[in-house]
């Protein structure tokens, strides 16, 4: 399985904004790749690696993942919408196929994250409505909120899946929140086993949990 961090967004928004998480981005080995899979609009991307190669690192925006990562290599995933990339059945075998990959380490940030949980939401940056709907399930029982504004957060409820006692666990990162997902495996029933989040090194904020019994 690759190494997978979840980011609350904000990464790339400027050379200010959030200087630990592109120093922690430029010191990786290997490529870089960065995709708007959630999105047509590359700016965060080519916003992002502008600010790489003002550091002296390469990155690559890429339009599709590699299908065979054969050397240790990163992969940012912009945000965007959520629902988005889930209504596109290509976008999300790419990544799938991205998570099984043991060379990768794959940066999720904002919609990208969202889209990996059992539910997801459309874009939650600037409050606007969100729409709802079934995510890759690549978390296990875990939803994901991005931009959130702490563990009170009322988009958290809309995330809430009837079917899990308590409406499942949820993960709420504000902007410039980020955590490595621990464990990330398939064990015999086909839910992730001992999965957990640990605060990434470079991360602004702190994320929260809800619903975690």
């Amino acid at each position: 399985m690759a190494t997978l961090y979840l980011s609350g967004g904000g990464l790339g928004r400027s050379a200010h904004a959030w200087p630990e998480a592109l120093r922690w981005l430029a010191s990786q080995p290997g490529p870089l790749l960065i995709a708007s899979l959630a999105s047509d609009d590359d700016r965060q991307a080519r916003t992002l690696q502008h600010l790489l190669s003002a550091v002296g690192r390469e990155a690559t925006i890429v339009a599709h993942l590699p299908h065979e990562v054969l050397e240790p290599t990163t992969l940012f995933l912009c945000g965007g919408d959520a629902t988005r990339l889930l209504d596109q059945s290509e976008r999300v075998e790419e990544v799938r196929r991205a998570l099984a990959s043991a060379h990768l380490t794959i940066v999720a940030d904002s919609a990208s994250a969202m889209a990996l949980g059992r539910r997801a939401a459309s874009c939650t940056c600037g409050g606007h409505p969100i729409r709802v709907t079934d995510g890759l399930g690549a978390l296990g029982p875990w939803s994901v909120l991005a931009h959130a504004t702490g563990a009170d957060d009322v988009r958290l409820l809309a995330l809430a899946d009837a079917t899990l006692p308590n409406g499942g666990p949820r993960l709420a990162l504000p902007t410039g929140a980020a955590v490595e997902v621990v464990a990330l495996g398939l064990n015999e029933s086909n839910h992730r086993s001992d999965l957990r989040f640990t605060t990434a090194p470079w991360a602004q904020s702190r994320a929260f949990m809800e619903g975690d019994k």
